[in-house]
């Protein structure tokens, strides 16, 4: 049963290290269930960004936790309030397609006041949620050009800062090659819905995903 915006429950932890510890069975499920991935590789994998993360997002549907979010802040001189990193998020496919995602990526947007996210996906629902949200994203799926606003000096920027938080040099920016070895979804794999050759023809390859100049909240919000 996909569970409704109604019924979440959101947890905020400034210690997610700690939570994983007590609670690594179940998160790392989830990421196995989330990305067609073993569980032993995946609770490796869900542990290294916990570990990374300083902000966890704990979702919670009747008390069961069902996904989760995790966010680091990168202090940059270009930009006053930072740059933040979103350094891993899962929902279980239970609870997947019930707006559960939307919800929690906007939570996380209005609880920092974050006005500029990077983050790398093959996803893009993932490139969408960033455009509803920022005035001005990498990729812009909207347009024939996705990449354009490679071009804004902020845009720019944050692909920068986010591969040096990686400790990558990135050859073909905003591509990560190899990002994924032996792909990430499965036979589920959503890039090979992407409008970007790089991405939907190698299962391997992720994009650098940037927000930049968060939107004027709706008046319905």
């Amino acid at each position: 049963m996909i569970g409704s915006v109604q019924d979440l429950h959101i947890e905020w932890l400034d210690d997610p290290a700690t939570f994983f510890r007590r609670h690594a069975e179940a998160l790392a499920a989830i990421g196995a269930s989330a990305f067609a991935q073993p569980a032993p590789v995946m609770r490796h994998q869900v542990a290294d960004r916990f570990d990374k993360a300083t902000l966890a997002q704990i979702l919670r549907v009747g008390g069961e936790i069902v996904g989760f979010g995790l966010f680091d802040r990168l202090d940059i001189p270009e930009r006053e309030s930072g740059l933040w990193i979103v350094e891993g998020r899962a929902i279980a496919p239970a609870h997947q397609r019930g707006g559960l995602g939307t919800r929690c990526f906007r939570e996380f947007v209005d609880t920092t006041g974050a006005n500029a996210v990077a983050t790398v996906t093959r996803n893009p629902a993932i490139c969408r949620m960033m455009a509803a949200e920022f005035r001005t994203v990498l990729p812009d799926l909207t347009s024939d050009r996705p990449l354009r606003t490679l071009r804004d000096p902020e845009v720019a920027t944050a692909v920068r800062r986010y591969a040096a938080h990686l400790g990558i040099d990135v050859a073909e920016p905003p591509f990560l090659r190899n990002r994924y070895p032996g792909g990430l979804y499965g036979v589920r794999d959503p890039g090979l819905r992407m409008p970007l050759p790089e991405i939907s023809r190698d299962p391997s390859c992720g994009v650098i995903t940037v927000g930049v100049g968060r939107k004027p909240l709706r008046v319905d919000d």
